[in-house]
Order: structure tokens, then C-alpha cells, then sequence
């Protein structure tokens, strides 16, 4: 789906906050070359950082809108936080070890959405295997507890 079609989207979905975040992504400029060149020059320092990640924003709702559909928790919001987290461990990273390329910075993005949603489904897995360990009630026999132990061998090997 095209970006300013994710941004229509984004705008009729009617939460607030998500409004809220729109209208601050349409207010954002694109760096020009020269401004970009002098950030990525300059990119030990905090607000050059924060400019180029800024300037990432459109590719970092991209991505977290195609994996939006992949969980059943998380937030389109949460997902682009997640983004803009992985781009600035990019930059964290390059200061340290001085490399930095684009196709770093958008796998690092890649990496830090793929990373929560994984997070979210082995938490809901947990909470699933939870329930199963701890039925409400009482047992009516051992083939209750057989069942439930094969249950969660299942899970077992799937997170596996």
C-alpha cells in the first residue's frame, strides 16, 4: 500500500492519539541533501540523530504497517515505536563501530518490529498455556490430565 494511503488510514481511524501522531508526521519536512549530509557528518551528536531518524519516519510506518496484520496485541503506534527504536540503536551502533549505511538502518528497523511481535506472540502463548495448565473446576479424570499435558507438549515444540 502506498504512504499516503497508510496516512489516510491512519487519519480515519478515529483514536486520538493516532491522529495526534499524524498530524505531527504531516508537519515533519524531508532533509534536503546538504542538511542530510551535514547530520550524518555530525551524527554523534543527539538532535542530528534525532533529524535523521525523523527523516526515516516514512519507511518506518511502511514496515510496521505490512506487519501490523501479525499480531493481536500490539498497535499499528507500537510497532512504529518499535521502529524508531531500532533506527536509533542504527545510529548508536554506528557511532560506535563508525559504520552506517541505509541498509542498516532499515534492518535494524525490520529487526526491532519483527523482534516485538515475536515478544507479543510468545507472551500470548504463555498466557494461553496458563490457562490450560490451570483449569477452572476440577478434573473429572486422568484422561483430563493427559490431554492437558499433551496440550502443552504442543506448545512446547511449536515455540521451539
Amino acid at each position: 500500500m502506498k504512504y499516503k494511503h497508510i496516512i489516510q488510514e491512519m487519519k480515519e481511524s478515529g483514536d486520538p492519539t493516532m491522529m495526534a501522531f499524524v498530524k505531527d508526521v504531516e508537519k515533519m519536512k524531508r532533509l534536503s541533501k546538504k542538511e542530510k549530509d551535514y547530520c550524518l557528518r555530525t551524527r554523534f551528536l543527539r538532535e542530528s540523530v534525532n533529524r535523521l531518524v525523523e527523516d526515516f519516519i516514512p519507511y518506518i510506518i511502511l514496515v510496521a504497517y505490512s506487519y501490523k496484520d501479525k499480531t493481536t496485541t500490539l498497535q499499528l503506534l507500537d510497532l512504529i515505536n518499535e521502529g524508531i527504536l531500532g533506527a536509533l540503536a542504527a545510529f548508536d551502533r554506528s557511532r560506535k563501530d563508525g559504520l552506517l549505511t541505509k541498509f542498516r538502518v532499515y534492518n535494524c528497523i525490520r529487526a526491532n518490529i519483527k523482534r516485538a511481535i515475536r515478544k507479543d506472540f510468545k507472551l500470548n502463548i504463555a498466557e494461553y498455556s496458563f490457562e490450560i495448565c490451570v483449569p477452572e473446576g476440577q478434573m473429572n479424570n486422568a484422561d483430563d490430565v493427559i490431554s492437558i499435558c499433551s496440550e502443552i507438549q504442543n506448545i512446547k515444540e511449536y515455540l521451539q
